[in-house]
Parts: C-alpha cells; sequence; structure tokens
C-alpha cells in the first residue's frame, strides 16, 4: 500500500473529508483573488461555483464533508491523554478550534439566509455586510482555514520523495493564492463601498438581493450567537477531556510502567498509547506523521513484554508490512500498553526535512550502524545483486530508486541493506563485507544535500562520505577502510577529524569550524 493511503479508516475519513473542504476554500479564495480584476469577473466566477456547491449533490458533499472532518477532528482531540506535542500539532489543533469560531457566523449569514430567507448572497450583498466592520475577522478566517489546511497537506504529502522535490513550487503556491485572495477582497470591499456610497444604489442592492429585513436579521443575528455557544461548549468539553483522564489515572497507583532502554522508567496512563506516554514523560520520540501509523519512525523494538500486547492489526499492521518490520518491532503511536513493557527507540528524533549532512548525521549514522549490528539486523533484505537490493529499496522507499555504489577493493562485496534513518529521513543503507568488518552505506538522494566530502571518526568508528552523479554516500564501518583514497568524490578537499569528533564540508564555514576545534 502506497504511504498516502496508510492510517485507519478515521484517519482515512478525516483526511478525504478534508481535502474536499480545502477544495472547496481553495477556490472560494481563487474567487477572492478576482477581485482584482473587477467585481463582474467575481460575481460571474461565483455563479460557476454555487452550480456545484449549492446543488443538492455539492451541498450535500460539502455538509458531511464539514461534519465528518470538525467530528473526527474533535474526537481525536478528546482522546488525546497529554498535551506535550510537535509545534505543528498544537497549531493544527488551535487553529482548528479557532476557525468555527469565525467560521460559523458566515455560514449563517450566508448559506442559512439563503436557504430561510431567500436572501440573494452575492459577492456585492457580502462585501457590503462584510467591508470595512469585519474586514479584519473574514481575513483572519481567511489566513486560519487556508493554514491548517496547508499544514494538513504538508504533514501527509512531506513522506513521498517526490512532494519534496515539488516542495518549493507547491509552497510558492500556497503562500501566493491567501495574499492574492486577500488582495482581492480588499479592492472589491473598497470598489463596493464607492458603489455603495450612493443611496439609490444601495436601495437597489436590497431589493435584488432581498436584504434581510428587521426581523430576519435578529433571528440571524441570535443563530449566529447560539453557534458560537454550542460549539464553545463542545469545545470546553473536549479540551476538558484530557484533564478528566488525568485526575482518574492519578486514583489507579497500579498503572503500567514503560521502562526506555537507556532512558527513563515511566507509568502510562489507561487508554494511552506509548507515543503519548513518550511526550507527556518528556521522552524525546520521533514521528513525522504525528501519530498516523503512516511513516513509522516512531516504531520501537519491544525487549520484555511483548505477550501482553495484541497483534497488529488494521493501519499498524499495514505500516508495518509494507517496512518489512520484524515481530518484535511495533508503532508507539498505535500501542496501548496493558501490562510492564521496555522498549527501545528505533530512530532518533530530529526535525524532519531534507536531510543535510552535518556534525549530527555523522553521530547519527554511526549510532545506526552499531544499533543494527548490535540488534542482529544489519540486513533486512539479502543480495549480492545490485539490481536486485536497488528494485527492494525502490520498493520500501514510495519511488525513491537508490544509485547503490559498486563493490571494490574498499567496500568489499554486497551482502544486502536494511531501511535505515538519517536525521528522520527513510534511506537506503547498504551493507558490504570486507575482511570479516561489515559496512553500512547510507544513500541518499543528492538533490536534497549539500556536496560535502566526510572523513572522520567518531567513537571508534570510521566514517566517509562522498558524492557521485546520483546520490550521496556515507559509509560505516569500525575499522578504518584500507583504500580511502579510492571512493568516488574523495579527490576533492575533505574535513579530517580527530576520534571522538566530527567535522563536514568543503564550505568556508565548516572549514573554519574546524581549524577551530
Amino acid at each position: 500500500m502506497h504511504i498516502y493511503f496508510r492510517g485507519d479508516d478515521l484517519q482515512k475519513l478525516r483526511l478525504l473529508s478534508g481535502l474536499v473542504l480545502l477544495a472547496f476554500a481553495g477556490t472560494h479564495f481563487l474567487n477572492h483573488a478576482l477581485g482584482l480584476v473587477s467585481l463582474e469577473i467575481m460575481h460571474q466566477a461565483q455563479a460557476w461555483r454555487t452550480a456545484i456547491t449549492r446543488s443538492l449533490p455539492g451541498s450535500l458533499v460539502l455538509l458531511a464533508a464539514l461534519l465528518t472532518h470538525a467530528g473526527l477532528a474533535l474526537y481525536k482531540t478528546a482522546q488525546r491523554t497529554t498535551w506535550r506535542m510537535p509545534p505543528w500539532d498544537f497549531v493544527q489543533i488551535a487553529t482548528g478550534l479557532a476557525i468555527p469560531f469565525l467560521l460559523l457566523p458566515h455560514i449563517v449569514n450566508t448559506r442559512v439566509a439563503h436557504m430561510v430567507f431567500g436572501v440573494e448572497d452575492s459577492y456585492l450583498y457580502e462585501l457590503k455586510r462584510l467591508w470595512p466592520a469585519s474586514a479584519w475577522q473574514q481575513s483572519t478566517l481567511l489566513v486560519l482555514v487556508w493554514s491548517h489546511g496547508c499544514i494538513g497537506l504538508h504533514h501527509w504529502l512531506r513522506l513521498d520523495e517526490r512532494y519534496r522535490r515539488l516542495r518549493p513550487l507547491l509552497g510558492g503556491i500556497a503562500i501566493a493564492l491567501p495574499v492574492l485572495a486577500l488582495a482581492g477582497f480588499v479592492i472589491g470591499g473598497q470598489t463596493t463601498a464607492e458603489i455603495m456610497s450612493d443611496a439609490e444604489a444601495l436601495a437597489a442592492l436590497k431589493v435584488r438581493s432581498h436584504w434581510p429585513n428587521e426581523v430576519a436579521g435578529a433571528a440571524l443575528e441570535q443563530w449566529r450567537t447560539l453557534a458560537r455557544l454550542a460549539f464553545a461548549g463542545l469545545a470546553l468539553a473536549v479540551l476538558l477531556m484530557p484533564v478528566w483522564r488525568w485526575w482518574r489515572s492519578d486514583r489507579h497507583p497500579g498503572a503500567p510502567r514503560i521502562s526506555y532502554v537507556g532512558g527513563p522508567t515511566v507509568a502510562i496512563e489507561p487508554g494511552q498509547t506509548l507515543l503519548e506516554a513518550s511526550r507527556a514523560a518528556g521522552v524525546s520520540h520521533a514521528s513525522v506523521c504525528g501519530g498516523r501509523a503512516r511513516c513509522s519512525t516512531c516504531r520501537v523494538r519491544i525487549e520484555h513484554g511483548g505477550e501482553s500486547l495484541p497483534p497488529p492489526h488494521g493501519a499498524e499492521a499495514v505500516t508495518l508490512r509494507a517496512i518489512g518490520a520484524p515481530p518484535d518491532v511495533r508503532l508507539a503511536c498505535q500501542v496501548r500498553p496493558t501490562a510492564d513493557l521496555t522498549v527501545a527507540l528505533v530512530s532518533a528524533p530530529r526535525t524532519p526535512g531534507p536531510v543535510q549532512i552535518a556534525f549530527e548525521e555523522v553521530g547519527e549514522a554511526v549510532a545506526a550502524h552499531a544499533r543494527a549490528r548490535g540488534a542482529g539486523r544489519l540486513i533486512e533484505k539479502a543480495s549480492a545483486e545490485p539490481g536486485i537490493l536497488a528494485a527492494w529499496f525502490h520498493e520500501q522507499l514510495g519511488g525513491q530508486m537508490p544509485t547503490l555504489p559498486p563493490g571494490s577493493t574498499t567496500l568489499g562485496s554486497l551482502q544486502g541493506g536494511r531501511i535505515d534513518y538519517i536525521g528522520e529521513q527513510a534511506v537506503a543503507a547498504a551493507v558490504f563485507s570486507m575482511a570479516g568488518d561489515d559496512v553500512s552505506v547510507f544513500v541518499i538522494p543528492r538533490q536534497v544535500l549539500r556536496a560535502d566530502m566526510i572523513r572522520a571518526t567518531h567513537h571508534g568508528y570510521r566514517v566517509f562520505g562522498w558524492t557521485d552523479e546520483h546520490s550521496y554516500y556515507l559509509a560505516v564501518t569500525p575499522s578504518p577502510l584500507a583504500d580511502v583514497e579510492s571512493l568516488p568524490g574523495l579527490s576533492r578537499p575533505v574535513v579530517r577529524t580527530a576520534a571522538g569528533r566530527t567535522r563536514a564540508g568543503v564550505t568556508q564555514d565548516t572549514e573554519r569550524m574546524a581549524d577551530e576545534s
């Protein structure tokens, strides 16, 4: 299953409903942007849009998407057992809760007024009502809706290499659209204000749009207030659920305990996932997709107590099967322990994004090699054929086809490979054997890297980095490589380092820091 389609059924429903709402918002904002041209063009585009969105099928789809997305978002928030989370997750929740307070009155003023009182809520009608009294409120709503949607879209697509290549272009579009929409709203509002300054034009608009009379206006005002109060009560109940769970868990001293290899031992609340327990205890735990069972970066190895856990199912089973995980590896975002466990984190948490080979990543590559070697999981796919291994990497990495370095007197013979992580980025790790020693060569797409040459010693391991026209290679071995100068790319200057310290790069900054060390 492609990484885009992993996750449980509720997550897929929330994603699908969010995409429908984002498409509606995007076309609506494009309609706003036409205000930079003229009000007439805005009205013509709105007529095309409403022919779809206000048809019976369109209305049902939009209503279902709105109720589904909001309901599932509130449900997931209510299920939280801790408010410790990545900043993007907090922003997603905060904007998701703020949007209805601004959106519900707008829905009452447009769709409800149209359905109940026959109001023809054209752009001219809405701009007259909004400009300038509610201009800031509507502008804030536009920014919140677009930001909320783009954050969700980014954290869904970011797991695929093709999206990372297109991200600069898509990022530019994501910024340009709300800017143009706001500019169109301002120009349209100012133009409308000028037109409606004429009493006859305003009177004609009121007749043509079936402007709400005093009774209808009072009813709409009451409905706007009730809608906000209803959602405020619902949101408050949802936000208090984690507090209630904490209060209940404090009265259950016999809660299961989680022991982290090389880390603390913490108590886990009833119903809490292992990832939530890590965050609540302040244990750094990687999770690129935010606990949606798609990326596998939160996976842990169950050292003791695994027999108390039910077998993987649903989204967890799909993701673990996709990465070829062994039986003792589980996703922390899906596991809800009911008995004591001892676990080891598989990947170190770092800020996700394009891999930049720097000082920390050299140490991270060494740690990844040592961890895999110590656990006896150095090779997940055994093959001495580069073509077969490259095809396996292609399947595991969701479309990325790495170019493997050739075997040589430097690297030895190819034995197989595994999927590992550098800075939370899934990368291919080819394994060679030379003079009885294992060599892990991490293969990283060159387009996301600086072309740094590395030669380093880090805690007893030798690390070499080089590039060719296809990839960046980072080789880690527990013993010195004999024929270092034959590695491609190492003919250029590199930064040499002392034992236990790493320095990388050929840029002036990195050379200066190396000289200072």
